[in-house]
């Protein structure tokens, strides 16, 4: 089990090398370890401190530090936080990170072990011409999957499926039945609107493509992506692009050809980064100042900024971002709005625990060929799925090793999530036997435990929206996973947008 839980003083991340204030750009030195109440020598430059730390004299190297008030103070040092944090300094804003735990990153999790690579978190992006220029100058490699990612399965009758990739292949398949088949044909001649709002993801495929498209395709999909149950997601806060092309078009299939035909269709490739995902957040917070292990205790109004307390020091911004999960920004919130807070404590996160499994090649006797299997509800498997994460990416494992990335959780396999290892890697490796032929035991596994996963776009979500509006006019903004979309993709963009709203519009920038 990996812990985020801060068990160390407030440190700094260790690999910033600069970072902004004001219009002037710093060098800079990061201490890794213990931070320094009082330092050896203190020079005042104008508005800066500049800091010579003791044990880092060889270095000749400087710290900078604002004593003016910061112009924004990001809680939280996941990819939200840190998007938002490189953005707003890119913009020439004095930016201050703030992270309970001791790692950048939150989710992102990247692991090795005896010559493996994987991921405990994310294991793919998805994303656009624009995430890939972005990565480029953080000075990333991608890496993109193997051809066979291509290929998806459904678990359908206790044995995995290829989902049809294409026109021809659904109507002359037999994943679906004839009536399935039918549903969807007709598609775009159903003007049926929903009986209620807001309408969840099952209420709009079901009246939209019926039961059978519902069951095999969209429940597996919505548990594998967001470990959810589409009965209780709204299918505006979790698909929202298909509710508006209905409603702009009648149809999915006429509202999505149509974006098609006018240019709004953004391609997206599946990809990684050559040392896993983690390197983003890590070449993120490079230019950072970022602090670890140092928790935001309490937020108070100070005139016309904000006092931020943390790490036992009072840190002075006109604008702070929230970038940690619900529950997390209603502890903070609940001596300023406390609706707010009652509104965000209410955000439901879906658990997940991740299971990485290395065998030998030989041990598996029906390996999936392509990029992993979801698992229908319906089907009662143990698991919400498998990728095949070995195949995908070449050289992160062994040569004649395999790996298998499992999912047990979600809000539709709570109960799984929970269970103790023993119990848990037992019923996992009896679903691998039956699934893929896995024989004999496992050269590895490792078990990382998720207790809130994922945050749930349920209708709870409505009032939570309601509220980040409220706060963001008394200068306190949202930029989290638990709103406007959860995949990394998503909480960069966010980030980019709100580090560009709000260095427009700081009064103290020139």
């Amino acid at each position: 089990m990996i812990s985020s839980r801060a068990s160390r003083p407030c440190c700094r991340a260790r690999a910033a090398r600069s970072f902004s204030t004001g219009n002037k750009r710093f060098s800079g030195f990061t201490h890794q370890g213990r931070c320094r109440v009082m330092p050896a020598l203190m020079l005042i430059n104008g508005q800066n401190a500049i800091f010579w730390h003791a044990d880092t004299m060889n270095d000749n190297t400087l710290q900078t530090f604002p004593l003016s008030p910061l112009h924004v103070a990001v809680v939280g040092a996941g990819i939200s936080g840190l998007s938002v944090a490189w953005f707003m300094a890119g913009q020439g804003m004095t930016v201050r990170v703030f992270e309970s735990g001791e790692r950048v990153g939150g989710k992102i999790r990247t692991l090795g072990q005896n010559g493996a690579l994987f991921e405990a978190g994310p294991n793919t992006l998805m994303a656009g011409d624009a995430h890939l220029a972005w990565l480029a100058e953080l000075g990333l490699q991608v890496e993109y999957p193997s051809a066979q990612s291509r290929h998806r399965f459904v678990l359908s009758q206790g044995r995995y499926r290829r989902l049809p990739g294409g026109p021809g292949a659904l109507l002359f398949g037999d994943f679906f039945s004839m009536g399935a088949k039918w549903r969807m044909l007709s598609e775009p001649f159903r003007r049926n609107r929903p009986a209620t709002r807001p309408e969840t993801v099952a209420g709009f495929f079901r009246r939209r493509l019926g039961d059978e498209v519902l069951a095999k395709a969209v429940n597996p999909f919505v548990g594998g992506v967001f470990a959810g149950d589409p009965e209780q997601l709204l299918i505006d806060e979790t698909l929202g692009v298909l509710a508006e092309v209905e409603r702009t078009a009648g149809s999915i299939s006429g509202g999505m050809l149509r974006k098609a035909l006018k240019g709004g269709m953004q391609r997206r490739n599946t990809y990684s980064l050559s040392g896993g995902l983690e390197s983003l957040p890590r070449a993120l917070a490079r230019t950072l100042d970022v602090r670890l292990s140092c928790p935001v205790t309490a937020l108070r109004p100070s005139g016309a900024h904000w006092q931020v307390e943390a790490g036992g020091q009072s840190h002075l911004a006109e604008q702070v971002v929230l970038a940690l999960p619900a529950f997390g920004a209603a502890r903070l919130l609940e001596e300023i709005d406390a609706e707010a807070a009652a509104a965000f404590a209410a955000i439901r996160y879906a658990p997940m625990t991740v299971v990485v499994t290395r065998l030998r090649c030989t041990q598996v006797m029906r390996p999936l060929e392509g990029f992993g299997g979801l698992n229908p509800a319906a089907e009662g498997a143990f698991a919400a799925g498998h990728l095949m994460t070995g195949a995908l990416y070449p050289g992160r494992c062994a040569e004649g090793e395999m790996l298998i990335t499992s999912f047990v959780g979600g809000a539709q396999y709570a109960a799984h999530a929970a269970l103790a290892d023993e119990e848990l890697l037992a019923r996992l490796n009896r679903e691998l036997a039956d699934l893929f032929g896995v024989e004999g035991e496992a050269c590895g596994q490792v078990v990382v435990r998720w207790p809130e996963a994922i945050a749930q776009g349920s209708v709870e979500v409505l009032a939570a929206r309601v509220a980040a509006k409220r706060l963001a006019a008394r200068g306190i903004h949202v930029c989290a996973s638990f709103l406007d979309g959860v995949s990394v993709p998503d909480c960069m963009d966010k980030g980019k947008k709100l580090a560009l709203q709000l260095a427009g519009a700081s009064p103290s920038l020139p």
